[in-house]
């Protein structure tokens, strides 16, 4: 038992004067081969509109139905009320049938068009809540150039921006599903994108499709050529009223016609995109404004905060710092910290002997030295006249005992060459560690530091003392 014969698409060569008629008049005929030729109207049946339908309706056929039989006679519908070799059952049936398959492909017409208005609807209604989401708007660009082309499914869409002699492409989506070559700029030049420029900007075009079949290709053209895409749907952008660049949904597969209100939709998301274009402006300016502020308040603050004879962060700075490890949440959960209170020995005497130029090179000596030797992330703060203080966070008070220590010797085994001559001199140092639960603050471990640093002064200077937790 053989299979039935399955329906193969039959693409003609060309379309023959019968075809042709039934656009313009469609009726039942029958040609001189004897084929029965049924036109199927939107209207679902067969019979030729009236004149109003047609003004209506410019062109009224769905499809025909041709059958074949041997050729009996020459006779068509309209030179007697028989058709040869068919009898008025049988054209009644097919009448009938050709109706309810006019309905039939209405109806899925419909609904093909329903969902795709559903879907476009959904389209636009997402890139419209991209505007409104807190997205950088450059990223807000890309994002709509990629639900236009998977909205539309084309093979790739892109963002041009053609206000340069080089083609810029701002954003660029590929379906999944291909394997695409990526866009080389030498294959974006200006040059071959002239004439399009020209129609849009005279305004004698909204859109343009272009496809590879022509014989005498234009610069377009031959540019689908080199990336390889057989069609392109091109989409002018105006941001303010200036020509930015253009929307364009490349097809690499076969050449595609876009529907009506598909083009509404790319039109509506070109427009989005040019909303987008001009936030991303309006937000790279106020973020440039934004950074020069940040910058000009870091520097002015930073002036503020350090010390200007020896660029170490000064009081004020201390006292910033100390309030914030003196909150509530820093206090109870992070690791012990431990203060440094250096102070140099006999510095009056320093001033009295070399003048206060020479007093000035101590200081800022012991600073360079103090910041050499601490970690980056580790200040050094200039509490007031020749005291310093250092903050060494997560430490205990064995290992800043040992800090100190290094620095002690480091100040003692290294004099000052001055502009007054060579000065020797030392430091003394106090020590104490942070207790949450005898410390109520910051504050109160320098004040225990700085105990032990007069420790360190009464038991003869150019010494280390630590202070215990009481």
């Amino acid at each position: 038992m053989t299979a039935p014969p399955s329906i193969q698409p039959f693409s003609p060569p060309s379309l023959p004067r019968w075809f042709l008629d039934q656009q313009y008049s469609p009726q039942i005929t029958q040609l001189e081969t004897g084929d029965l030729i049924i036109p199927v109207t939107i209207r679902g049946g067969f019979l030729a509109p009236t004149i109003q339908e047609l003004i209506a309706v410019a062109n009224p056929l769905q499809f025909v139905l041709q059958l074949k039989r041997p050729a009996l006679s020459t006779l068509a519908l309209g030179k007697g009320n028989e058709i040869w070799g068919w009898s008025l059952e049988e054209v009644d049936s097919l009448e009938v049938t050709c109706s309810q398959l006019g309905l039939a492909y209405s109806a899925l017409y419909w609904r093909q068009r329903l969902e795709q208005s559903r879907q476009q609807a959904a389209l636009i209604g997402r890139i419209s809540r991209l505007l409104n989401s807190t997205l950088n708007p450059n990223e807000i660009v890309g994002r709509i150039v990629a639900e236009l082309g998977h909205g539309l499914n084309c093979d790739r869409s892109i963002l041009v921006d053609l206000r340069q002699e080089r083609v810029n492409v701002l954003a660029t989506w590929d379906h999944p599903e291909r394997s695409l070559l990526p866009l080389q700029q030498s294959q974006s030049h200006q040059n071959c994108w002239q004439d399009v420029i020209e129609m849009f900007l005279q305004g004698g075009a909204s859109y343009l499709e272009v496809s590879l079949n022509e014989p005498n290709p234009d610069s377009i053209q031959v540019w689908l050529r080199d990336i390889g895409a057989h069609g392109v749907l091109l989409v002018p952008l105006f941001i303010q009223d200036d020509f930015f660049g253009a929307v364009a949904l490349l097809s690499y597969q076969h050449p595609r016609t876009y529907l009506l209100d598909e083009l509404q939709t790319v039109r509506h998301a070109a427009d989005q995109a040019a909303i987008a274009l001009t936030n991303a402006q309006h937000y790279q300016s106020l973020w440039h404004r934004k950074e020069i502020l940040r910058l000009q308040n870091n520097s002015l603050r930073m002036e503020i905060m350090r010390d200007e004879l020896t660029q170490l962060l000064n009081r004020r700075a201390l006292e910033q710092e100390l309030e914030q490890l003196s909150s509530s949440t820093a206090w109870t959960i992070q690791p012990p910290f431990s203060i440094i209170v250096c102070d140099i020995d006999h510095f009056k005497r320093i001033n009295d002997t070399y003048g206060h130029l020479a007093g000035d090179e101590v200081l800022q000596t012991l600073a360079q030295r103090l910041q050499n030797q601490l970690r980056h992330e580790t200040p050094a703060y200039r509490y007031g006249g020749e005291e310093f203080v250092i903050i060494l966070t997560e430490t205990y008070l064995e290992k800043a005992a040992e800090v100190a220590e290094r620095l002690r010797q480091l100040i003692r085994s290294h004099p000052v060459q001055s502009k007054a001559g060579s000065i020797q001199f030392t430091a003394s140092f106090g020590t104490a560690q942070q207790d949450p639960r005898g410390d109520r603050s910051a504050w109160d471990v320098l004040q225990r530091a700085d105990a032990a640093l007069y420790e360190a002064k009464r038991r003869g200077r150019d010494r280390v003392e630590s202070l215990d937790l009481p």
